[in-house]
């Protein structure tokens, strides 16, 4: 079917900015050149061609004068069907010359199209917009489409064809609808008229291609930038597949580049801008965001900060997989990142074979990044926003920035860049949001959500485990840090109750009568629940906590649990219903009084459990801690910005990270 001309103008008289009295955009005037040089293309062929650029892409209507560079031996027969000027030549540069000459001398725009192409003259609407959006952008080009997918080919990497493949149309929509860069060459260029008039002779270039180099570097030269029209598209030829990307970028003759080099070695920093520019990036994220149909999109998981030893991360981590394990997410494929040591500790390939698991460095674009530790250093950070459109922290606590002491001053400034910049931020309990929002405010952009861990005791519980009969020991949790106050509440309880036998998880050997020291991070889950399991009762006598894992274990397993006195355990009492006890105390007297009712059979004062369990709602377990994690993952992707983007991009590069 014929394209029809829109708003196309051929008057002398009408100014490149024209509109009509309805308000819409009027194309001025223009000649066309097009170079068919390297087609292999016989008489018939090449008859062909010119006529579907005159009357199927509608460039009969609207120009009238054609300049054609023919291949070898060929020659351009008149068209009985348009009345136009036509010329030819197998001199590329030659005719390039003449073309330019011409069309400046009756202060026309120039149109170069180089190859195969068929573009429809609609096309010339958005790049006539894009260079007369500003007047010193001096050269406009559409993108360019498969033919066989309709994906979008990513600007050239050097001399290479990029690795990352095509960008979706949907993503390129997401795109601003101009983009600036420096001179780029490519197979369809628009030449506003006062370029056209600045380019001046090809001078030693033989070949069209060389001589609309040198042309191009001239005008940035002269101050005109390129604009990329992200809304105009030519499909390249359907015959054109393994060079298409070539084809739609064409590469300069060793000789030619070295030549221009010659003249302008600062062409060369041309090539390293656009090499380097941020919505280059920011197009292979999107891509990853929006993937061809029916093929999922990529969610990263940042496993870097799992060790290869036992704790409360690691704990974290393997709820999380074993509830993704248990999800159907066919709209996601999900990667593991991990470090090689922790991930043959923690079996993951062979627990979750369903998900796919890498390590080294991050490679590729994802939709988005999720890491379910918070970051410790910008450069994680760094690392994440670079491959991930989208970048979510999971919160555990603060504990580390308010002892001051456990880790370096760059987690403050990286919490800070996190609550201004992230796109979403999971927190495992209210306590720890409380805690996170005063300390580094959170901006309203970034969105923020409660996700508990699982409150569910058949996840942390095994009935064989829990078949065993009690023991005689009392179990302390906790480790070295002074937080988890576990030396003195041990020293305490010891003095109040010495011929009681205590099992101590996680702290150093001290020289206490009646005291089982167990290490803690290489002693396997199973051992840390028979642990729990046969216990007389369990001491947890951290002043501070995120949420408080061994603590749900215990009470999963029915145990009393003394606890000290924090609104973190109201919270997890009242979303939860374990068949433990969970028992405060605030000071020496109420610990010592508390374990000792306990030991006793005498009665205490437990915590109300399931208090905001209404309605029949079920505590959070593995699997629907992982669903709501993958939700939040789509709504940030769902709320996506740009300019948000954008400014996290530019405020990393500004910090050189």
């Amino acid at each position: 079917m014929r394209s029809l001309p829109v708003h196309l103008m051929n008057s002398e008289s009408m100014t490149a900015s024209s509109v009509t009295s309805a308000g819409s955009f009027i194309v001025g005037p223009y000649d066309l050149l097009v170079d068919l040089s390297a087609c292999a293309l016989d008489q018939a062929g090449l008859d062909q061609h010119v006529a579907k650029l005159l009357k199927y892409c509608g460039f009969g209507d609207v120009v009238d004068r054609l300049s054609v560079v023919v291949p070898p031996r060929l020659e351009l027969q008149p068209r009985p069907d348009w009345s136009g000027a036509l010329q030819a030549n197998a001199d590329g540069a030659v005719l390039f010359d003449l073309a330019v000459e011409e069309a400046a001398m009756r202060r026309r725009a120039l149109l170069v199209v180089i190859g195969p192409l068929l573009p429809s003259n609609e096309v010339l609407l958005h790049l006539w917009r894009a260079i007369h959006s500003d007047p010193l952008l001096g050269v406009a080009q559409p993108r360019f489409a498969d033919a066989r997918t309709d994906g979008i080919f990513p600007f050239p990497y050097s001399a290479e064809v990029p690795s990352h493949g095509l960008t979706s149309k949907r993503a390129l929509a997401e795109l601003p609808e101009i983009a600036i860069t420096a001179e780029l060459l490519a197979s369809c260029l628009l030449l506003r008229r006062e370029v056209v008039a600045a380019l001046g002779p090809s001078g030693p270039f033989r070949s069209l291609t060389g001589a609309l180099a040198l042309g191009l570097c001239r005008a940035r030269r002269k101050g005109y930038r390129n604009a990329v029209s992200n809304r105009a598209v030519v499909t390249l030829p359907v015959d054109s597949s393994e060079d298409a990307h070539r084809l739609a970028y064409p590469q300069l003759e060793s000789a030619d580049m070295a030549t221009l080099l010659d003249r302008y070695p600062d062409h060369i920093r041309a090539g390293a801008e656009i090499e380097r520019r941020a919505h280059r990036r920011l197009e292979q994220l999107l891509a990853a965001a929006h993937p061809p149909v029916r093929q999922p999109k990529r969610l990263l998981l940042d496993f870097r900060g799992m060790s290869a030893i036992h704790n409360g991360t690691s704990q974290v981590m393997l709820g999380l997989l074993d509830g993704l394990s248990s999800v159907e997410h066919p709209s996601w494929e999900v990667v593991v990142q991990s470090q090689s040591e922790a991930a043959r500790f923690h079996g993951l390939a062979e627990r979750y074979p369903s998900l796919v698991h890498a390590h080294g460095d991050i490679a590729g674009a994802y939709a988005a990044a999720l890491m379910p530790n918070q970051p410790w250093a910008l450069e994680t950070v760094a690392q994440l926003h670079r491959h991930a459109l989208v970048n979510i922290f999971n919160i555990l606590d603060t504990i580390a920035w308010d002892v001051l002491y456990a880790v370096d001053l760059r987690v403050e400034e990286t919490w800070r860049f996190i609550a201004a910049h992230a796109d979403g931020l999971a927190y495992i309990s209210s306590f720890s949001r409380q805690r996170f929002q005063p300390r580094f405010p959170v901006k309203p952009c970034v969105q923020e959500r409660v996700i508990h861990l699982s409150l569910d005791g058949n996840d942390h519980s095994d009935p064989a485990v829990g078949a065993h009969a009690p023991l005689d020991h009392v179990l302390l949790f906790g480790n070295d840090y002074d937080h988890k106050d576990l030396v003195p509440t041990l020293q305490i309880l010891s003095d109040a109750f010495p011929l009681q036998k205590f099992m101590v998880l996680g702290a150093a050997s001290c020289a206490l009568p009646r005291v089982e020291y167990v290490p803690s991070g290489q002693v396997s889950g199973d051992e840390v629940h028979r642990l729990i399991a046969t216990a007389q009762a369990v001491v947890f006598p951290s002043h501070y906590e995120g949420f408080g894992l061994p603590v749900v274990e215990s009470l999963a397993y029915g145990r009393s649990v003394l606890v000290r006195k924090s609104a973190l355990w109201d919270e997890i009492a009242a979303h939860s219903c374990l068949p433990g006890r969970m028992i405060e105390f605030d000071d020496k007297v109420s610990l010592v009084e508390g374990l000792g009712r306990v030991l006793a059979g005498l009665p205490v004062n437990e915590l109300s459990c399931a208090t905001a369990l209404t309605n029949g709602v079920r505590p959070p377990n593995w699997h629907s801690y992982a669903l709501d994690l993958l939700d939040f993952v789509e709504e940030c992707l769902h709320r996506t910005d740009i300019v948000r983007w954008t400014e996290r991009e530019h405020t990393l590069t500004w910090m050189k990270l």
